[in-house]
Protein backbone atom coordinates (compact mmCIF):
# COMPACT_ATOMS: atom_id res chain seq x y z
CA UNK A 1 0.00 0.00 0.00
CA UNK A 2 2.64 2.32 1.14
CA UNK A 3 4.78 1.52 -2.58
CA UNK A 4 1.74 2.39 -4.41
CA UNK A 5 0.64 5.77 -2.56
CA UNK A 6 4.52 7.07 -3.42
CA UNK A 7 3.60 5.73 -6.81
CA UNK A 8 0.19 8.03 -7.13
CA UNK A 9 1.91 11.28 -5.38
CA UNK A 10 4.54 10.73 -8.55
CA UNK A 11 2.23 10.62 -11.27
CA UNK A 12 -0.23 13.25 -9.66
CA UNK A 13 2.39 15.39 -10.77
CA UNK A 14 3.09 14.33 -14.50
CA UNK A 15 0.70 15.56 -17.32
CA UNK A 16 -2.07 13.26 -19.16
CA UNK A 17 -0.12 11.08 -22.00
CA UNK A 18 -2.11 8.07 -24.39
CA UNK A 19 -1.24 5.01 -22.70
CA UNK A 20 1.12 2.41 -24.51
CA UNK A 21 1.14 -1.37 -24.41
CA UNK A 22 3.44 -1.07 -21.84
CA UNK A 23 1.04 1.26 -19.59
CA UNK A 24 -1.43 -1.25 -20.47
CA UNK A 25 -0.21 -4.06 -18.91
CA UNK A 26 0.60 -2.44 -16.19
CA UNK A 27 -2.98 -1.42 -15.52
CA UNK A 28 -3.82 -5.06 -15.97
CA UNK A 29 -1.37 -6.23 -13.55
CA UNK A 30 -2.05 -3.67 -10.88
CA UNK A 31 -5.99 -4.15 -11.31
CA UNK A 32 -5.89 -7.91 -11.31
CA UNK A 33 -3.70 -6.83 -7.79
CA UNK A 34 -6.34 -5.03 -6.62
CA UNK A 35 -8.77 -7.14 -7.21
CA UNK A 36 -6.87 -9.56 -5.32
CA UNK A 37 -6.97 -7.02 -2.49
CA UNK A 38 -10.55 -6.22 -2.65
CA UNK A 39 -11.28 -9.76 -2.38
CA UNK A 40 -9.92 -9.83 1.29
CA UNK A 41 -7.96 -12.32 2.92
CA UNK A 42 -9.44 -16.17 2.66
CA UNK A 43 -11.86 -14.85 -0.15
CA UNK A 44 -11.54 -15.89 -4.12
CA UNK A 45 -11.26 -13.37 -6.63
CA UNK A 46 -14.17 -12.24 -8.83
CA UNK A 47 -14.08 -14.67 -12.02
CA UNK A 48 -13.54 -12.44 -15.22
CA UNK A 49 -16.93 -11.55 -17.03
CA UNK A 50 -15.23 -12.46 -20.79
CA UNK A 51 -13.60 -15.73 -21.12
CA UNK A 52 -12.11 -17.46 -24.12
CA UNK A 53 -14.86 -19.89 -23.64
CA UNK A 54 -17.85 -17.73 -23.55
CA UNK A 55 -16.61 -15.93 -26.40
CA UNK A 56 -16.27 -19.39 -28.05
CA UNK A 57 -19.77 -20.05 -27.83
CA UNK A 58 -21.23 -16.78 -28.35
CA UNK A 59 -19.68 -16.84 -31.81
CA UNK A 60 -21.11 -20.72 -32.53
CA UNK A 61 -24.41 -18.88 -31.75
CA UNK A 62 -23.83 -15.97 -34.11
CA UNK A 63 -23.03 -18.47 -36.76
CA UNK A 64 -25.77 -20.83 -36.27
CA UNK A 65 -27.89 -18.39 -36.33
CA UNK A 66 -26.54 -16.96 -39.36
CA UNK A 67 -26.86 -20.42 -41.24
CA UNK A 68 -30.24 -20.63 -39.94
CA UNK A 69 -31.04 -17.29 -41.76
CA UNK A 70 -29.16 -18.11 -45.24
CA UNK A 71 -31.31 -22.06 -44.99
CA UNK A 72 -34.55 -19.80 -44.67
CA UNK A 73 -33.91 -17.38 -47.32
CA UNK A 74 -32.32 -20.09 -49.79
CA UNK A 75 -34.81 -19.61 -52.50
CA UNK A 76 -34.11 -16.17 -52.64
CA UNK A 77 -29.92 -16.10 -51.87
CA UNK A 78 -29.17 -19.32 -54.49
CA UNK A 79 -28.77 -17.85 -57.40
CA UNK A 80 -26.64 -15.37 -56.58
CA UNK A 81 -24.60 -17.79 -54.63
CA UNK A 82 -24.09 -20.30 -57.62
CA UNK A 83 -23.71 -17.44 -60.11
CA UNK A 84 -20.97 -16.17 -57.94
CA UNK A 85 -19.28 -19.82 -56.94
CA UNK A 86 -19.40 -20.15 -60.53
CA UNK A 87 -17.69 -17.27 -61.53
CA UNK A 88 -14.76 -18.15 -58.82
CA UNK A 89 -14.08 -21.54 -59.09
CA UNK A 90 -16.14 -22.61 -61.63
CA UNK A 91 -18.60 -25.05 -62.93
CA UNK A 92 -17.58 -28.21 -62.34
CA UNK A 93 -16.67 -27.34 -58.76
CA UNK A 94 -19.52 -25.17 -58.70
CA UNK A 95 -21.62 -28.34 -59.52
CA UNK A 96 -19.88 -30.56 -56.78
CA UNK A 97 -20.53 -28.08 -54.27
CA UNK A 98 -24.34 -28.59 -55.38
CA UNK A 99 -24.50 -31.92 -55.24
CA UNK A 100 -23.31 -31.78 -51.46
CA UNK A 101 -25.64 -29.24 -50.64
CA UNK A 102 -28.62 -31.08 -52.37
CA UNK A 103 -27.18 -34.57 -50.17
CA UNK A 104 -26.87 -32.75 -46.75
CA UNK A 105 -30.69 -30.96 -47.49
CA UNK A 106 -31.84 -34.80 -48.36
CA UNK A 107 -31.01 -35.91 -45.21
CA UNK A 108 -32.28 -33.04 -43.41
CA UNK A 109 -35.57 -33.48 -45.16
CA UNK A 110 -35.70 -36.98 -43.88
CA UNK A 111 -35.16 -36.63 -40.26
CA UNK A 112 -37.44 -34.08 -40.05
CA UNK A 113 -40.25 -36.56 -41.65
CA UNK A 114 -38.88 -39.52 -39.23
CA UNK A 115 -39.59 -36.50 -36.09
CA UNK A 116 -42.12 -34.01 -37.08
CA UNK A 117 -44.21 -36.15 -40.18
CA UNK A 118 -45.08 -33.66 -43.23
CA UNK A 119 -47.68 -32.80 -45.42
CA UNK A 120 -48.48 -35.85 -48.01
CA UNK A 121 -50.82 -33.73 -50.28
CA UNK A 122 -49.85 -30.85 -51.83
CA UNK A 123 -53.04 -29.63 -52.21
CA UNK A 124 -54.32 -30.31 -48.68
CA UNK A 125 -53.57 -26.58 -46.96
CA UNK A 126 -54.45 -24.30 -50.05
CA UNK A 127 -56.87 -21.37 -49.21
CA UNK A 128 -60.28 -21.60 -50.42
CA UNK A 129 -60.36 -19.78 -53.77
CA UNK A 130 -63.69 -18.12 -55.75
CA UNK A 131 -62.69 -18.03 -59.36
CA UNK A 132 -64.42 -15.37 -61.61
CA UNK A 133 -66.25 -17.27 -64.48
CA UNK A 134 -67.73 -15.25 -67.25
CA UNK A 135 -70.82 -16.25 -68.20
CA UNK A 136 -70.87 -17.05 -72.08
CA UNK A 137 -73.02 -15.69 -74.70
CA UNK A 138 -75.99 -18.54 -75.10
CA UNK A 139 -75.41 -20.72 -78.67
CA UNK A 140 -78.01 -20.26 -81.34
CA UNK A 141 -78.45 -23.32 -82.86
CA UNK A 142 -80.35 -23.29 -85.94
CA UNK A 143 -82.40 -26.69 -87.19
CA UNK A 144 -82.96 -26.52 -90.97
CA UNK A 145 -87.26 -27.70 -91.56
CA UNK A 146 -87.19 -30.97 -93.94
CA UNK A 147 -89.99 -32.23 -95.81
CA UNK A 148 -90.92 -33.94 -92.84
CA UNK A 149 -91.21 -30.92 -90.97
CA UNK A 150 -88.99 -29.91 -88.03
CA UNK A 151 -87.15 -32.38 -85.55
CA UNK A 152 -88.79 -31.17 -82.30
CA UNK A 153 -86.81 -33.27 -80.33
CA UNK A 154 -83.37 -32.00 -81.59
CA UNK A 155 -81.07 -31.69 -78.54
CA UNK A 156 -79.04 -28.13 -78.36
CA UNK A 157 -76.64 -29.83 -76.22
CA UNK A 158 -75.70 -32.59 -79.02
CA UNK A 159 -74.00 -29.25 -80.69
CA UNK A 160 -71.66 -28.87 -78.06
CA UNK A 161 -68.61 -29.73 -78.03
CA UNK A 162 -67.49 -33.01 -76.13
CA UNK A 163 -65.91 -32.06 -72.59
CA UNK A 164 -62.05 -33.15 -72.35
CA UNK A 165 -61.62 -36.66 -70.66
CA UNK A 166 -59.56 -36.87 -68.09
CA UNK A 167 -56.38 -39.83 -68.64
CA UNK A 168 -56.53 -43.32 -66.76
CA UNK A 169 -53.94 -42.63 -63.68
CA UNK A 170 -51.99 -45.28 -62.32
CA UNK A 171 -51.12 -45.55 -58.58
CA UNK A 172 -47.36 -45.53 -57.75
CA UNK A 173 -48.05 -46.80 -53.74
CA UNK A 174 -49.98 -49.26 -52.42
CA UNK A 175 -51.35 -47.40 -49.57
CA UNK A 176 -52.07 -43.92 -51.65
CA UNK A 177 -53.44 -40.67 -49.72
CA UNK A 178 -57.05 -39.50 -50.61
CA UNK A 179 -56.83 -37.34 -53.67
CA UNK A 180 -54.09 -39.14 -55.02
CA UNK A 181 -54.15 -40.32 -58.64
CA UNK A 182 -57.43 -38.59 -58.82
CA UNK A 183 -58.47 -35.67 -61.01
CA UNK A 184 -59.89 -32.78 -59.10
CA UNK A 185 -60.84 -29.52 -61.21
CA UNK A 186 -61.06 -27.41 -57.62
CA UNK A 187 -59.44 -24.12 -57.18
CA UNK A 188 -58.40 -23.72 -61.09
CA UNK A 189 -58.93 -20.77 -63.03
CA UNK A 190 -62.23 -20.93 -66.13
CA UNK A 191 -62.92 -24.47 -65.08
CA UNK A 192 -66.17 -26.09 -63.40
CA UNK A 193 -67.01 -29.54 -63.11
CA UNK A 194 -69.25 -29.38 -66.07
CA UNK A 195 -66.87 -27.58 -68.13
CA UNK A 196 -63.26 -28.60 -67.65
CA UNK A 197 -60.55 -26.32 -68.91
CA UNK A 198 -58.08 -28.08 -66.39
CA UNK A 199 -57.87 -30.75 -63.66
CA UNK A 200 -54.97 -31.74 -61.25
CA UNK A 201 -53.80 -34.43 -59.61
CA UNK A 202 -51.02 -35.74 -57.21
CA UNK A 203 -48.27 -38.43 -56.94
CA UNK A 204 -46.07 -39.60 -54.40
CA UNK A 205 -43.51 -41.54 -56.73
CA UNK A 206 -40.75 -42.26 -54.22
CA UNK A 207 -41.14 -44.93 -51.29
CA UNK A 208 -38.12 -43.73 -49.73
CA UNK A 209 -39.43 -40.00 -49.82
CA UNK A 210 -43.25 -39.95 -48.54
CA UNK A 211 -42.80 -36.21 -48.81
CA UNK A 212 -41.53 -35.68 -52.28
CA UNK A 213 -44.93 -34.50 -53.78
CA UNK A 214 -45.56 -34.49 -57.54
CA UNK A 215 -48.40 -31.88 -58.22
CA UNK A 216 -50.04 -32.24 -62.53
CA UNK A 217 -51.93 -29.60 -63.94
CA UNK A 218 -53.97 -30.94 -67.41
CA UNK A 219 -55.47 -28.76 -69.73
CA UNK A 220 -57.68 -29.13 -72.42
CA UNK A 221 -55.18 -28.55 -75.39
CA UNK A 222 -58.52 -27.79 -77.73
CA UNK A 223 -59.49 -24.56 -75.68
CA UNK A 224 -55.44 -22.93 -74.99
CA UNK A 225 -52.43 -21.94 -77.01
CA UNK A 226 -48.87 -22.41 -75.62
CA UNK A 227 -46.19 -19.76 -76.14
CA UNK A 228 -42.51 -20.38 -75.51
CA UNK A 229 -40.76 -16.86 -74.85
CA UNK A 230 -36.97 -16.87 -74.37
CA UNK A 231 -35.72 -14.77 -71.37
CA UNK A 232 -33.16 -11.74 -71.84
CA UNK A 233 -30.18 -13.42 -70.95
CA UNK A 234 -31.11 -17.27 -71.28
CA UNK A 235 -30.59 -19.07 -73.15
CA UNK A 236 -29.07 -17.18 -75.98
CA UNK A 237 -27.11 -14.40 -73.70
CA UNK A 238 -23.70 -16.29 -74.36
CA UNK A 239 -24.26 -16.25 -78.07
CA UNK A 240 -25.18 -12.36 -77.98
CA UNK A 241 -29.08 -13.04 -78.84
CA UNK A 242 -31.52 -12.02 -76.52
CA UNK A 243 -35.07 -13.02 -76.13
CA UNK A 244 -38.11 -11.03 -75.32
CA UNK A 245 -38.64 -12.31 -71.82
CA UNK A 246 -42.42 -11.05 -71.51
CA UNK A 247 -46.11 -11.88 -72.24
CA UNK A 248 -47.36 -8.86 -74.76
CA UNK A 249 -49.94 -6.99 -72.67
CA UNK A 250 -52.42 -8.23 -75.47
CA UNK A 251 -52.12 -11.80 -73.86
CA UNK A 252 -52.21 -11.05 -69.98
CA UNK A 253 -56.18 -10.41 -69.90
CA UNK A 254 -56.34 -14.15 -71.54
CA UNK A 255 -54.11 -15.76 -69.29
CA UNK A 256 -54.40 -19.13 -68.17
CA UNK A 257 -50.90 -20.14 -66.52
CA UNK A 258 -47.36 -20.03 -66.86
CA UNK A 259 -44.41 -21.79 -66.25
CA UNK A 260 -40.63 -21.74 -65.92
CA UNK A 261 -38.68 -23.02 -69.21
CA UNK A 262 -35.11 -25.19 -69.34
CA UNK A 263 -31.79 -25.12 -68.43
CA UNK A 264 -29.50 -22.04 -69.02
CA UNK A 265 -27.91 -21.89 -71.98
CA UNK A 266 -24.87 -22.80 -71.24
CA UNK A 267 -25.74 -25.39 -69.40
CA UNK A 268 -26.07 -28.79 -71.83
CA UNK A 269 -27.11 -26.59 -74.75
CA UNK A 270 -30.01 -27.75 -75.68
CA UNK A 271 -31.29 -25.41 -78.83
CA UNK A 272 -33.94 -23.25 -78.85
CA UNK A 273 -35.77 -21.40 -81.75
CA UNK A 274 -38.49 -18.30 -81.06
CA UNK A 275 -39.82 -14.88 -82.11
CA UNK A 276 -37.60 -15.66 -85.15
CA UNK A 277 -34.38 -15.96 -83.79
CA UNK A 278 -31.82 -19.21 -82.65
CA UNK A 279 -30.94 -19.02 -79.06
CA UNK A 280 -29.69 -21.95 -79.25
CA UNK A 281 -28.78 -25.06 -82.03
CA UNK A 282 -31.71 -27.65 -82.37
CA UNK A 283 -29.86 -30.88 -81.96
CA UNK A 284 -31.13 -34.82 -82.86
CA UNK A 285 -32.04 -37.12 -79.90
CA UNK A 286 -33.22 -34.22 -77.63
CA UNK A 287 -36.75 -34.19 -75.79
CA UNK A 288 -38.42 -30.84 -77.78
CA UNK A 289 -41.80 -29.13 -77.94
CA UNK A 290 -42.48 -27.08 -80.55
CA UNK A 291 -45.54 -24.87 -81.00
CA UNK A 292 -47.32 -24.56 -84.65
CA UNK A 293 -48.97 -21.26 -86.26
CA UNK A 294 -52.43 -23.70 -85.94
CA UNK A 295 -52.21 -23.08 -82.45
CA UNK A 296 -50.98 -26.71 -81.69
CA UNK A 297 -48.24 -28.02 -79.90
CA UNK A 298 -45.86 -31.72 -80.74
CA UNK A 299 -43.74 -33.41 -78.38
CA UNK A 300 -41.04 -35.88 -78.89
CA UNK A 301 -37.85 -36.71 -79.56
CA UNK A 302 -36.00 -34.53 -82.37
CA UNK A 303 -35.22 -35.92 -85.26
CA UNK A 304 -37.34 -39.04 -84.91
CA UNK A 305 -40.34 -37.46 -84.29
CA UNK A 306 -40.30 -34.64 -85.44
CA UNK A 307 -38.04 -31.73 -86.93
CA UNK A 308 -38.25 -27.71 -87.29
CA UNK A 309 -40.63 -26.35 -90.19
CA UNK A 310 -40.21 -22.72 -91.06
CA UNK A 311 -43.84 -22.80 -92.60
CA UNK A 312 -45.58 -24.43 -89.90
CA UNK A 313 -44.14 -23.80 -86.40
CA UNK A 314 -43.68 -20.59 -84.59
CA UNK A 315 -41.05 -21.85 -81.61
CA UNK A 316 -38.99 -25.02 -80.32
CA UNK A 317 -37.67 -25.68 -77.15
CA UNK A 318 -35.20 -28.89 -76.07
CA UNK A 319 -34.22 -29.96 -72.45
CA UNK A 320 -31.94 -32.88 -72.37
CA UNK A 321 -33.76 -36.28 -73.10
CA UNK A 322 -37.81 -37.50 -72.87
CA UNK A 323 -38.58 -38.80 -69.41
CA UNK A 324 -41.49 -40.70 -70.82
CA UNK A 325 -41.02 -41.80 -74.37
CA UNK A 326 -44.34 -43.68 -76.48
CA UNK A 327 -46.02 -44.20 -72.97
CA UNK A 328 -43.42 -45.50 -70.78
CA UNK A 329 -40.71 -44.50 -68.36
CA UNK A 330 -37.60 -44.02 -70.47
CA UNK A 331 -33.95 -45.69 -69.20
CA UNK A 332 -32.20 -43.30 -69.78
CA UNK A 333 -33.65 -41.22 -66.72
CA UNK A 334 -30.37 -42.82 -64.71
CA UNK A 335 -28.09 -42.45 -67.14
CA UNK A 336 -24.72 -40.01 -66.64
CA UNK A 337 -24.44 -36.21 -67.20
CA UNK A 338 -23.51 -36.26 -70.50
CA UNK A 339 -27.58 -36.69 -71.34
CA UNK A 340 -28.43 -33.98 -68.32
CA UNK A 341 -26.06 -31.33 -68.50
CA UNK A 342 -22.54 -30.39 -68.96
CA UNK A 343 -20.34 -30.95 -66.26
CA UNK A 344 -19.10 -34.71 -64.65
CA UNK A 345 -21.32 -34.93 -61.54
CA UNK A 346 -24.53 -36.88 -62.39
CA UNK A 347 -27.57 -34.23 -61.61
CA UNK A 348 -30.32 -36.77 -62.71
CA UNK A 349 -29.72 -37.90 -59.27
CA UNK A 350 -29.61 -34.54 -57.63
CA UNK A 351 -32.72 -34.54 -55.02
CA UNK A 352 -34.49 -31.28 -55.54
CA UNK A 353 -37.07 -29.41 -57.05
CA UNK A 354 -37.75 -30.67 -60.44
CA UNK A 355 -40.39 -29.18 -63.40
CA UNK A 356 -41.51 -30.87 -66.80
CA UNK A 357 -44.28 -30.97 -68.85
CA UNK A 358 -46.04 -33.92 -71.20
CA UNK A 359 -48.74 -34.67 -73.82
CA UNK A 360 -51.14 -37.67 -72.98
CA UNK A 361 -52.45 -39.97 -76.24
CA UNK A 362 -55.57 -37.26 -76.60
CA UNK A 363 -53.20 -34.36 -77.07
CA UNK A 364 -53.75 -32.52 -73.41
CA UNK A 365 -50.96 -31.14 -71.88
CA UNK A 366 -49.40 -31.82 -68.50
CA UNK A 367 -47.80 -29.54 -66.50
CA UNK A 368 -45.77 -31.50 -63.16
CA UNK A 369 -43.42 -29.81 -60.34
CA UNK A 370 -42.66 -31.29 -57.60
CA UNK A 371 -40.00 -31.23 -54.73
CA UNK A 372 -37.09 -34.21 -53.48
CA UNK A 373 -37.26 -35.44 -57.07
CA UNK A 374 -34.62 -37.24 -58.80
CA UNK A 375 -35.41 -36.98 -62.89
CA UNK A 376 -36.60 -40.84 -62.38
CA UNK A 377 -39.14 -40.02 -60.11
CA UNK A 378 -40.19 -36.98 -61.88
CA UNK A 379 -40.79 -39.43 -65.20
CA UNK A 380 -42.37 -42.03 -62.67
CA UNK A 381 -45.34 -39.29 -61.53
CA UNK A 382 -45.95 -37.89 -65.63
CA UNK A 383 -46.11 -41.41 -66.18
CA UNK A 384 -48.37 -42.25 -63.85
CA UNK A 385 -50.95 -38.81 -65.17
CA UNK A 386 -51.03 -40.71 -68.47
CA UNK A 387 -48.40 -38.78 -70.25
CA UNK A 388 -47.62 -40.29 -73.75
CA UNK A 389 -44.05 -38.23 -74.15
CA UNK A 390 -43.04 -35.84 -71.54
CA UNK A 391 -39.49 -33.93 -70.40
CA UNK A 392 -37.72 -31.98 -68.14
CA UNK A 393 -37.75 -28.38 -67.76
CA UNK A 394 -35.71 -26.54 -64.95
CA UNK A 395 -34.84 -27.89 -61.55
CA UNK A 396 -34.30 -26.37 -58.15
CA UNK A 397 -36.38 -24.48 -55.70
CA UNK A 398 -35.70 -21.03 -56.85
CA UNK A 399 -36.46 -21.67 -60.59
CA UNK A 400 -39.46 -24.21 -60.40
CA UNK A 401 -42.83 -21.89 -60.56
CA UNK A 402 -45.83 -22.69 -62.26
CA UNK A 403 -48.56 -19.40 -62.06
CA UNK A 404 -52.10 -19.84 -62.42
CA UNK A 405 -54.17 -16.75 -63.66
CA UNK A 406 -57.56 -15.78 -62.34
CA UNK A 407 -59.42 -13.66 -64.03
CA UNK A 408 -61.38 -10.90 -62.66
CA UNK A 409 -64.24 -8.19 -62.96
CA UNK A 410 -62.20 -5.56 -64.21
CA UNK A 411 -60.61 -7.66 -67.34
CA UNK A 412 -57.40 -8.23 -64.92
CA UNK A 413 -56.06 -11.36 -63.48
CA UNK A 414 -55.03 -12.70 -60.25
CA UNK A 415 -51.55 -14.56 -60.39
CA UNK A 416 -51.78 -18.00 -57.48
CA UNK A 417 -48.88 -20.68 -56.60
CA UNK A 418 -50.42 -24.25 -58.27
CA UNK A 419 -48.81 -25.49 -55.45
CA UNK A 420 -48.72 -23.57 -52.21
CA UNK A 421 -44.72 -24.66 -51.31
CA UNK A 422 -43.91 -23.71 -54.44
CA UNK A 423 -40.98 -20.92 -53.48
CA UNK A 424 -40.97 -17.32 -55.30
CA UNK A 425 -44.35 -14.92 -55.84
CA UNK A 426 -46.49 -16.12 -58.51
CA UNK A 427 -46.88 -12.77 -60.08
CA UNK A 428 -43.28 -13.51 -61.36
CA UNK A 429 -43.77 -14.14 -65.57
CA UNK A 430 -46.02 -10.44 -65.39
CA UNK A 431 -42.17 -9.02 -65.14
CA UNK A 432 -39.48 -9.59 -67.96
CA UNK A 433 -37.54 -12.77 -67.09
CA UNK A 434 -34.16 -12.73 -67.76
CA UNK A 435 -34.87 -17.20 -68.20
CA UNK A 436 -36.92 -18.70 -70.69
CA UNK A 437 -41.02 -18.91 -69.92
CA UNK A 438 -43.70 -20.75 -71.01
CA UNK A 439 -47.65 -19.85 -71.28
CA UNK A 440 -50.86 -20.55 -71.89
CA UNK A 441 -53.86 -18.35 -72.95
CA UNK A 442 -57.64 -18.83 -73.47
CA UNK A 443 -57.87 -19.97 -77.34
CA UNK A 444 -61.09 -21.71 -78.21
CA UNK A 445 -60.86 -20.87 -81.80
CA UNK A 446 -59.99 -24.36 -82.62
CA UNK A 447 -63.05 -26.29 -79.59
CA UNK A 448 -65.56 -27.17 -82.13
Amino acid sequence: METRARLAAVLGGIPFRRQTEGDGAMAAAEGAAGEAAAAGPGEAAPRRRLTWRRAAAGLAVLLLAAGGLAYSQKERIAPQVADTLRATIGDERTARVESWFFAIEDRVQKARYRLLGAETNPFATEEVRVSYVERTPPRTVVVWAGTRGVDRGANPDAFLPVPMTFPPTKQLRSNPEPGEGTWSTAGLPRTTPSDPLMAKTFFRPDPSRPYALVGVLLVDARRVRLHLVAGTVDPGGSRGVKGPGTIPAEDVPRLVAAWNGGFKGDHGNFGMVAHGKEFQRLRNGLATVCTKKDGTFVMGEYGRDLTWDPERMEACRQNAVLLVDRGEVSRRTAEGNDTWGYVQVNSSEFITWRSGIGVTKDGNLLVAAGNSLSAETLAKALWAAGAEYAMQLDINSPYVLTSLFFPQPDGSVKPERFMEAMPDAPGRFLRTQERDFMYLVLDEARYR
